[in-house]
C-alpha cells in the first residue's frame, strides 16, 4: 500500500532534514497508536516501511539548502502492512503540522496510490530516497558503508528484500530477486545520534520473482527503511 501525501508550505529546506522527518513520522504513529509506536521504537523486529524524501517538483537549489516554489511538496510512504499507514494517515489528521526543523509544511491532503499494472519481473526504479547497505568490519556492527562498485552490496540487497519479506508473510519466498545498476551517485547525510549515513540514489533494474519485486516496491529496499532510506519508484515500464 502506498500513499501521497501532498503538503503546503514555502521556504528553505535543508539538505540534512532527515532526522526531522524521520522524527516527525514516527510522532504521527505515536498520536494514533501508542501501543504501535513503542514497539517500533523498542523492539528489534523489522520495521517494513519506508517513504520519500520530501519531492518539491517547483524549487531552487541554494548553497543553505533548497527552496520551496509554488508552495508546494509531497511524500510518498509506502509499506505492505497496513497497520503502519493507517496510523501515519491517522495521525496526519488530528494533527496536519508537519515540522522539518524550522519550516512548517501544512499537509493539504492524503492520496491513497493504486498498485501499477505492470510485469513485476522485470522492472527499472529510481530511488525517491537513497539506499543504505552496510557491511561488517568486526562480524558485529554494521559500520562499512558499501556501494553498487562491491559484489556485496546486491548480496545484502537481494537477502535484505528477501528476509523481510520472510518476517512480513512467515513463509520462505519463492523465486530470487537480481538486481543491475544503470547509474548511481554516491550521497552523504548527516544523521542525528548515527553521525554520517552514507548511501546511493539512481536508476536500478529488478528481475527475478515478481511478488519479491511488488515486494520491495512496497517495503522500500535496503537498511534503515524506517529513517526513509530505500524508497523506490517506477522509472519506466518494461514490457
Amino acid at each position: 500500500m502506498r500513499i501521497k501525501i501532498h503538503l503546503r508550505g514555502s521556504g528553505l529546506l535543508p539538505f540534512d532534514y532527515h532526522y526531522h522527518l524521520s522524527s516527525a513520522m514516527y510522532r504521527y504513529k505515536e498520536i494514533a497508536n501508542k501501543e504501535l509506536a513503542a514497539r517500533l521504537h523498542y523492539s528489534k523486529e523489522v520495521k517494513t516501511f519506508t517513504f520519500s524524501e520530501i519531492q518539491v517538483p517547483k524549487r531552487k537549489i541554494h548553497k543553505e539548502g533548497i527552496e520551496i516554489l509554488d508552495d508546494y511538496a509531497y511524500i510518498i510512504y509506502s509499506s505492505p502492512v497496513k497497520d503502519y499507514i493507517e496510523a501515519v494517515v491517522e495521525g496526519m489528521l488530528s494533527q496536519p503540522e508537519l515540522r522539518v526543523g524550522k519550516l512548517e509544511f501544512m499537509v493539504d491532503r492524503i492520496e491513497v496510490l493504486p498498485m501499477p499494472n505492470i510485469d513485476w519481473s522485470n522492472v527499472v526504479f529510481k530511488t525517491l530516497s537513497p539506499i543504505t547497505i552496510y557491511s561488517s568490519s568486526d562480524g558485529k556492527k554494521k559500520d562499512l558503508p558499501l556501494f553498487p562498485t562491491d559484489n556485496q552490496w546486491y548480496v545484502n540487497l537481494e537477502k535484505n528484500i528477501k528476509h523481510q519479506y520472510e518476517k512480513v508473510y512467515g513463509e520462505v519466498p519463492r523465486g530470487d530477486v537480481r538486481v543491475e545498476t544503470l547509474e548511481f551517485k554516491p550521497k552523504k547525510y548527516e544523521f542525528k545520534k548515527l553521525g554520517a549515513i552514507k548511501a546511493v540514489q539512481g536508476h536500478f533494474r529488478f528481475r527475478g520473482a515478481p511478488e519479491l519485486i511488488k515486494f520491495a516496491y512496497e517495503a522500500g529496499v535496503g537498511e534503515r527503511g524506517a529513517m526513509g532510506f530505500g524508497c523506490l519508484e517506477i522509472a519506466q515500464k518494461i514490457n
